[in-house]
């Protein structure tokens, strides 16, 4: 919103700078994000919270800064009272003006006012009117237009001018549209309305979409005489759902949305009508007034031993009182240190007494209480060992770039079956509520197999994805047994940086992610080694064990499983028993010095059996090699025609330091040479 520097002095005294005003308003909540200047004004452009509709008018934020400076609030006498020749009454009909008022929607349309004012000199506006109009971004249209929108921004109510003498049969009709009807509003742009709309019509048609925009036909022109002041309450859901529907907002669907105060239409049409009696001169009319009066709103009580505990500083009552009254609030002692407030109608959002003790804070300045050190309190809980492995487990893949998944815990037995985690140690639940919930899930493969397909079957085919979940299992007819798991699956594509090209996801890719959790969660002398099991294919399996002792399995899931869950691409998975992973796992730190002697790299090309695997390749390196070498890892796999039949080519890459001194090509050479014939002699091995 915008306020006017100059605009705003009418109604509060103010002796600061646009730029101090907008530091207290900003301090207080109200937040000022710019300030420029135009002309011999200051416009600051103010942020209004959804909780206080009040701040929407030019006396709703003068009485905000005269509640922070102690000044005292201007409000025009005539804001106040009723314009002197009108006569003021509740009904529907008035047979001198002629005008009938229905209101046919009264929980959208609670309060509905309409005056006629009469032989009005529709022109011109002077020359005030036009500079405030323009200081808040609004063009002028002519002097009736002008005065609503003056009393808009004044008051915080939307007011509209009808063209009485264009309303067929003087009949002002609050209803629903009907679906299909159409209106013309006064942008030019006819618009479609549907029966969720709230429309104000004549006997013939909508003439105005109800808190949003005026009709066209029925707009005020330099030929109206006679017109008819609209000032009512509309439910702010029904013009929020309507204003989205329309995509269309204007200053009075804003504040509507946010709840006007119903104590103020008769004031606000009392200003209107008296600056339109003043500028356009003419005659008032009736004043219809239809629908509820103004909602009272609950009393609080507000214990001021209790407002000086939670702000921490010593308010007195008697400064707590005038802060209170300065915000509208009426104040009435109970005891010495309990009273009670009545809210005005424009503060919905004060409900309960921590709401008032807010207030007082936030007036009296929180740059005006002290820091405090807060009390020392005794810690809380620590988490269990358990739940700070499963921390670091989720922390470490999240940041190798996978994503969590939380599958159900009761799966349907046909699922179970696909996933060959079926057999006698099933748990099946006696009273399953539907046919997707009849066992316990045995594995999360099957879970996690579901979860792929739902992605895929949404264009999300490179998933990383893991799950952190319980399993459950029958140990005889009344033994149950619940293990935490850990299920790991990958399908799609890699991308290699800005700069790589996208390729498949392999089994090497997983065995990665799987090393790069071990390594971070302390766990040493893994292997994996060639195993069966029937959810994966025979040629792409394998177990994974810490110190011999079998942690988990991974490989290429099986293709009949995949085309039973319908996924036609390949995808690896793992599952890992957390229990046995437990006694490996080794969270301490330990830093050591970085070395002061030059590594030594060198490479060894064999040609191997295929039935020796990598694991035992390795050991048999380290073994012969000892402390002097610190690294030994594969980097080529060749197969091709210069290798002989069921043989396969392999490259290490093997870094030999000591710690104590740089190592000497002789050193190096030796144990070299001492690795070549050990692989040669115990294990058949040649060199290429």
């Amino acid at each position: 919103m915008k306020l006017s520097y100059n605009w705003l002095k009418e109604y509060i005294d103010i002796r600061l700078s646009p730029e101090k005003l907008g530091e207290l308003l900003t301090m207080a909540g109200l937040c000022v994000d710019s300030i420029h200047k135009k002309d011999n004004d200051s416009v600051l452009e103010i942020e209004i919270t959804s909780n206080r509709p009040d701040w929407l008018s030019y006396i709703g934020v003068a009485r905000e800064v005269g509640a922070l400076t102690g000044k005292r609030l201007k409000i025009p006498n005539n804001v106040a009272v009723s314009c002197g020749s009108s006569q003021s009454r509740r009904g529907g009909v008035n047979g001198n003006s002629k005008a009938t008022i229905r209101i046919e929607e009264k929980k959208l349309c609670p309060r509905y006012t309409a005056r006629i004012i009469r032989n009005v000199k529709v022109g011109e506006s002077p020359k005030w009117l036009k500079e405030r109009l323009e200081a808040v971004g609004l063009r002028s249209v002519n002097n009736i237009v002008d005065i609503t929108n003056f009393c808009l921004f004044e008051t915080g109510e939307p007011l509209h001018a009808f063209d009485l003498d264009k309303l067929g049969g003087r009949s002002i009709i609050v209803r629903r549209a009907s679906k299909g009807e159409k209106i013309k509003t006064i942008d030019g742009i006819e618009r479609i309305l549907d029966n969720d709309m709230l429309v104000i019509a004549d006997d013939k048609s909508p003439v105005a979409v109800a808190g949003v925009m005026g009709g066209l036909y029925t707009e005020v022109s330099p030929q109206t005489k006679n017109i008819l002041l609209e000032a009512a309450y509309f439910d702010p859901i029904s013009i929020r759902r309507t204003s989205r529907r329309l995509a269309l907002s204007t200053d009075s669907s804003y504040r509507f949305e946010r709840r006007v105060d119903m104590g103020n239409i008769v004031r606000a049409s009392d200003r209107a009508a008296q600056l339109i009696l003043e500028l356009a001169e003419g005659a008032a009319g009736e004043f219809i007034d239809m629908g509820k009066e103004e909602k009272v709103l609950k009393d609080i009580d507000l214990r001021l031993d209790r407002l000086n505990k939670i702000i921490g500083v010593a308010v007195s009552p008697s400064r707590a009182k005038s802060i209170l009254t300065s915000l509208g609030l009426k104040v009435k002692p109970l005891s010495k240190n309990i009273v009670r407030l009545s809210p005005p109608g424009f503060r919905h959002d004060l409900q309960n007494e921590i709401d008032i003790i807010e207030e007082v804070a936030r007036i009296y300045g929180y740059e005006n209480i002290p820091e405090t050190i807060p009390p020392v309190l005794e810690p809380g809980n620590r988490l269990s060992p358990d739940a700070v492995i499963d921390k670091n487990i989720r922390g470490i893949l999240v940041n190798l770039g996978l994503s969590e998944i939380i599958t159900y815990s009761l799966l349907s037995r046909k699922t179970v079956e696909l996933a060959r985690s079926s057999g006698d140690n099933v748990i099946s639940i006696k009273n399953p509520i539907s046919n997707e919930q009849e066992v316990m899930r045995p594995a999360l493969v099957a879970g996690m197999l579901g979860s792929i397909r739902w992605n895929i079957n949404r264009r999300s085919k490179d998933l990383k994805l893991f799950e952190l979940g319980q399993t459950y299992f029958k140990e005889g007819d009344n033994s149950f047994i619940e293990k935490k798991c850990l299920a790991i699956g990958v399908t799609g594509q890699l991308y290699d940086g800005w700069i790589g090209h996208p390729r498949g996801v392999t089994l090497f890719d997983l065995k990665g992610i799987i090393e790069a959790l071990f390594a971070q969660m302390g766990i040493k002398h893994v292997s994996v080694k060639e195993a069966i099991n029937p959810v994966f294919s025979p040629a792409s399996c394998a177990c994974i064990s810490v110190k011999d002792d079998a942690v988990g399995i991974m490989g290429q899931v099986d293709p009949k499983i995949l085309r039973d869950f319908d996924i036609k691409e390949t995808v690896y998975a793992a599952q890992i028993d957390c229990a046995r992973l437990m006694r490996h796992i080794s969270l301490e730190k330990k830093f050591r010095e970085s070395p002061k002697f030059p590594s030594v790299i060198r490479d060894i090309s064999i040609v191997a059996d295929k039935n020796i695997s990598n694991a035992d390749i390795v050991s048999l390196i380290k073994e012969t090699a000892g402390n002097i070498l610190k690294d030994a890892e594969i980097v080529d796999r060749y197969s091709g025609g210069q290798i002989p039949e069921g043989k396969i080519g392999l490259t290490y890459r093997l870094e030999y330091q000591d710690p104590n001194r740089t190592l000497q090509d002789s050193d190096v050479q030796a144990i070299h040479s001492r690795i070549i014939n050990a692989l040669e002699n115990n294990l058949g091995a040649k060199l290429r």
